[in-house]
């Protein structure tokens, strides 16, 4: 009896040093099993060029980036099914399209439960009154896409604030993009958009809430519209907004008006505005709240994206925030490298 006793204790040793080794240090087996996500975003235009789709960096990204965006689709995109041409497209990849097409299958296969979007939008691609919904469904079903993620972000927009009620200029166009896209992308492909950082602000407990802009309250009205349960996940781009945000404020604006999943942003310093920046005690505090709050996870800018100046805690990398996000969301693997090689 005493001899089995100790084998027990042996075996449970090395089991439990087995789950903390892959988890990188953090949780025990039960905890093994969040299911949170950690979104990063992919910039087509870092990749260098190559022939074999295994040494493109989109193939060899760890698996505790569960969901990866790849950026950016032009909303007024022309493409010819079949052809895997980017011309068009927006997408700025180096490589050919084939090759682009097998890398995101072998991404799939070294970690199954990872899901790839392509991203339509974004800062540079505003000509979402030209939208091609059917031409963006033909890219992601030929180049093995999970879904779109919507990063609508026109110039111009104006928001007013009328009897406690936020309205935009942009409200109706928003919302016929989601409902375009998710017409030609029917369920189970995956329909997220990436919301601006102030887009839940403007009304109730949130009216006077910093910082103010011209985006305030930008969402609100989509939110309260039929699209948006035609949205599986919301990416808040919660940086570039300045020093007096707070990110938790706008997790819980943006909690009290979608019940779906919500998602937090970090980027990279520098950022492109007001002088934030997301130190590794930034991230973890904020995983820790999307943890406290039962949001879905954490969402960075951009996986390829570097710092100014020497790496620290207090200017981290890409693979530094995404490795202490792993740790406090316990995704698992964290202590793999970003890309592999």
């Amino acid at each position: 009896m005493k001899f089995a006793y100790l084998l027990f204790l042996l075996l449970s040793t090395v089991y439990f040093s087995l789950i903390l080794s892959s988890s990188g240090g953090v949780g025990l087996a039960y905890a093994q099993k969040s299911e949170k996500t950690f979104v990063g975003y992919y910039q087509s235009w870092s990749e260098p060029w190559t022939n074999n789709p295994q040494q493109i960096q989109l193939a060899n990204i760890a698996p505790y980036v569960n969901r990866v965006i790849v950026s950016f689709i032009q909303p007024n995109a022309t493409y010819t099914k079949g052809s895997y041409n980017f011309t068009g497209t927006g997408l700025q990849f180096a490589a050919d399209g084939k090759v682009v097409k097998d890398a995101i299958t072998l991404l799939k296969k070294y970690n199954p439960k990872t899901k790839v979007l392509v991203a339509v939008g974004g800062q540079t691609y505003t000509n979402f009154a030209q939208m091609n919904p059917q031409v963006i469904a033909n890219i992601v079903k030929d180049f093995g896409f999970d879904g779109v993620d919507i990063d609508y972000e026109p110039t111009n927009v104006k928001c007013l604030s009328s009897n406690g009620k936020v309205s935009c200029t942009s409200d109706a166009e928003f919302r016929c993009v989601v409902r375009q896209i998710r017409q030609v992308l029917p369920k189970p492909y995956l329909v997220t958009a990436a919301v601006w950082s102030i887009g839940a602000y403007g009304e109730g407990q949130w009216a006077n809430a910093q910082p103010q802009g011209e985006k305030t309250g930008m969402t609100l009205n989509l939110l309260r519209s039929p699209e948006s349960k035609m949205i599986d996940q919301l990416h808040i781009m919660s940086y570039d907004a300045g020093t007096t945000y707070n990110p938790q404020e706008a997790l819980a604006a943006y909690q009290n008006y979608f019940k779906g999943k919500v998602v937090m942003g970090v980027a990279v310093p520098p950022e492109a505005w007001g002088g934030n920046v997301y130190t590794l005690i930034k991230v973890r505090n904020l995983a820790q709240v999307v943890i406290n709050k039962n949001a879905a996870g954490l969402m960075l800018w951009s996986l390829q994206k570097q710092p100014e100046g020497t790496p620290s805690d207090d200017n981290p990398t890409a693979e530094m925030i995404a490795k202490t996000a792993c740790q406090v969301l316990l995704v698992g693997n964290c202590q793999q490298p970003l890309f592999s090689s």
